[in-house]
């Protein structure tokens, strides 16, 4: 396991004092350490995973599969309005994304300000079912992306403060195959209800799939303070042992530890957080990244239209959504199960990007409806590399590790990328108009050249960081900036010598 040491090898024992207030000393090995990781996943991921799959299923999916069955024609919405609809529920959504984060990095009990806000896009949900005309369904959507906003940068924060760098990405990997579940389960669940209850009670189909879904949001949000577990240093499910094991591992992975100073959640201290994040080239090279990624992805948000050109039924059509999903689900797990045991970021990206090229590709040259639902495959094993809608698998795991102290700033970096990226939603959301169909060629050369700007992009970061390892190899450079007192902390937490301490925060690097 990893140890306080840099020059200590793996299998070797760990030992940390407790600075909680109990003053214990506490040794573990690489068998208690996977134990733990094991209780850790065990407790987090499969109440994260679900909410995933419900936040898509409510929010993002519904629009899509409901236009099928009468929604755009029911309240009189063309083509334009249909698209401001799927548009502005990105507005409130990117409002939100710093603020929440910045929340999240401050109070010591996160499974309450989630599950608040699950709660609350659980119900907006539901009321969209009542919406009668465009005006309706525009307030909804935007009030929906305002309160969703707090759950997938901060899930993402979340998961930082509780798995070092090289275990994170496949826990957001798990939580992206919740999302692209979501996609695939969306049609299948929206074939059931708006073909089974139609008109049940006089109520039409898409409606039901409004109420249905957003009852079953609110009722998880209930349950999900007592599943969801807090923060290593504040959670009660845990030992005393287990919680400092829990965070000494993170400051062997990083030389720091990894809980916010006081003054980090002052008004000043979040304000300077801010401004660290949006001074650094980093993450405005993420940003841009990001944002060029997710407009390259917009397909996403009109997959059953894009499914219906094949010709089939409006249930077949929702039918045949879930096999490119569900492929590109296992393909997006591996992929980032890899990137985090090679500790390799930009190849398993590039090759995400590659598959959703080739998949554009196909659907502008293929006549024949296999070789077009084929070319769904490849688009939706683009959402390995990063996920439209909800952010990244492997670039946000990039995030994380790129910016790792202090926790204020790898907040409010992950929310301002995250909402920077979500920008180009806008934009997109006008790009799949119905007269360009069925073939859709200015949509997918769009969309081409937008993943071509974001390969270079990538490919750019990745030698930078290159250049960057290179100086703290040199001693030139330090990868993030401490204190005494911050190392004498961490020295304390892992039973080091502020030597030690120090040889640890300089063998730092960037996984490129």
């Amino acid at each position: 396991m990893r140890s306080f040491s840099p020059d200590v090898k793996a299998g070797t024992i760990s030992s940390i004092s407790d600075t909680i207030g109990k003053n214990i000393s506490v040794e573990w090995d690489h068998h208690e350490e996977k134990r733990l990781l094991r209780k850790i996943d065990i407790r987090c991921m499969p109440a994260l995973v679900i909410l995933f799959i419900l936040n898509f299923l409510v929010s993002r999916g519904n629009l899509a599969n409901a236009r099928l069955k009468g929604l755009q024609t029911d309240l009189n919405l063309n083509d334009t309005q249909y698209a401001t609809c799927i548009s502005v529920l990105f507005a409130g959504y990117i409002f939100m994304q710093v603020p929440s984060t910045l929340i999240m990095n401050a109070i010591p009990k996160p499974r309450l300000f989630m599950a608040t806000a699950v709660g609350l896009w659980g119900i907006i949900s539901a009321l969209t079912s009542l919406c009668d005309n465009f005006s309706d369904l525009v307030v909804c959507r935007f009030f929906l992306g305002f309160v969703e906003a707090a759950f997938y940068p901060s899930a993402v924060y979340y998961l930082s403060r509780w798995y070092t760098r090289k275990e994170v990405g496949f826990r957001i990997a798990f939580l992206n195959a919740g999302n692209m579940l979501a996609q695939g389960l969306g049609g299948l669940f929206a074939a059931g209800i708006l073909g089974g209850m139609e008109n049940v009670k006089g109520i039409r189909g898409w409606r039901w799939l409004y109420i249905i879904e957003g009852s079953i949001t609110v009722a998880f949000g209930l349950l999900l303070p007592f599943i969801l577990a807090d923060y290593p240093s504040s959670t009660n499910w845990l030992s005393d042992r287990e919680r400092v094991i829990a965070q000494g591992r993170l400051v062997t992975d990083v030389g720091i530890i990894d809980n916010p100073e006081n003054d980090e959640k002052s008004g000043s201290g979040i304000m300077r957080g801010v401004l660290m994040a949006i001074s650094d080239i980093k993450v405005w090279a993420l940003a841009f990244m990001y944002f060029t990624y997710i407009m390259g992805l917009s397909f996403a948000s009109y997959m059953p239209t894009i499914t219906a050109t094949l010709g089939f039924s409006t249930t077949i059509t929702l039918l045949l959504t879930f096999p490119p999903w569900a492929f590109a689900t296992v393909y997006a797990l591996a992929n980032s199960w890899h990137s985090d045991r090679t500790g390799d970021k930009f190849w398993h990206i590039a090759g995400a990007y590659g598959f959703a090229i080739l998949g554009y590709i196909v659907a502008l040259t293929a006549n024949t409806v296999s070789g077009k639902y084929v070319s769904l495959f490849g688009m939706c094993m683009g959402y390995s590399g990063t996920l439209v809608h909800a952010g990244g698998i492997i670039i946000l795991g990039w995030i994380s590790t790129s910016i790792p102290r202090p926790p204020i700033k790898r907040a409010a970096s992950i929310a301002f990328i995250n909402a920077f990226a979500n920008i180009g939603q806008i934009p997109t959301s006008y790009l799949w108009p119905t007269r360009w169909g069925k073939r859709y060629w200015q949509s997918f050369t769009t969309e081409i050249c937008l993943m071509a700007s974001s390969l270079t992009i990538a490919f750019a970061y990745r030698q930078y960081l290159i250049s960057q390892n290179e100086k703290l190899d040199r001693g030139e450079a330090e990868a993030y900036i401490t204190d005494e007192q911050i190392i004498k902390q961490s020295a304390d937490l892992v039973h080091a010598t502020m030597q030690q301490e120090e040889a640890l925060v300089h063998s730092f690097r960037y996984l490129l």
